[in-house]
């Protein structure tokens, strides 16, 4: 589950971040700025010149808040970080036609070619699906599904047959199988 959503949950916690950054660095309320010009307001009356002499001493600023500054620039950074790692990630595609090639390392087995189609349950989620073999025209089906993002597994309809492998690059696949008569090998594919 924390796989199919880790791109959903990278931009909730980006955006959580984002928001409690821009809340941290907002100014002052409004009610003491309200208080220290009332104060500014009070001592007017009572010395001739205030402002001008307030403004020959010069305005003596508040010295800022440094935290503001380094929680934007940490917040830009993991932005920009968490940006690349989704768009950098590889995605493997299964479906589609791949023709396969099977070496048994079991004595007495014979090896061959053969061309599968798998189809995706879903179009949108293509981790799972299913699949039509065919070995010189017969026809077997099974069923596939990912394991993580490289390693897939295939079964067909009766359990018998499982091949388990990854993917070298986006066009070809390699791994192992095994039949339960106790057949053993090797598999490589290549997608048309």
């Amino acid at each position: 589950m924390i796989k199919r959503c880790q791109r959903s949950i990278a931009l909730v916690v980006t955006f959580a971040f984002l928001t409690l950054l821009l809340i941290s660095s907002m100014p002052l309320p409004a009610a003491q700025a309200l208080s220290q010009d009332e104060n500014v307001l009070e001592g007017a009356g009572h010395a001739a010149n205030f402002i001008e002499k307030a403004q020959q001493v010069g305005y003596q600023a508040k010295k800022k808040n440094i935290l503001p500054i380094i929680l934007g620039v940490a917040a830009v950074g993991v932005g920009i970080f968490l940006l690349v790692k989704l768009l950098a990630a590889v995605k493997y595609d299964v479906s589609g036609v791949w023709d396969f090639h099977n070496d048994y390392t079991t004595a007495g087995s014979t090896d061959y070619d053969s061309i599968w189609t798998f189809t995706p349950y879903e179009s949108f989620d293509k981790k799972s699906g299913r699949f039509e073999r065919n070995i010189k025209g017969t026809i077997s089906k099974g069923r596939y599904y990912f394991v993580d993002t490289k390693i897939v597994i295939f079964q067909n309809a009766d359990v018998s047959e499982q091949y388990v492998g990854s993917f070298a690059s986006k066009t070809t696949m390699s791994g192992t199988f095994q039949h339960t008569s106790g057949a053993k090998g090797n598999w490589t594919a290549k997608k048309k």
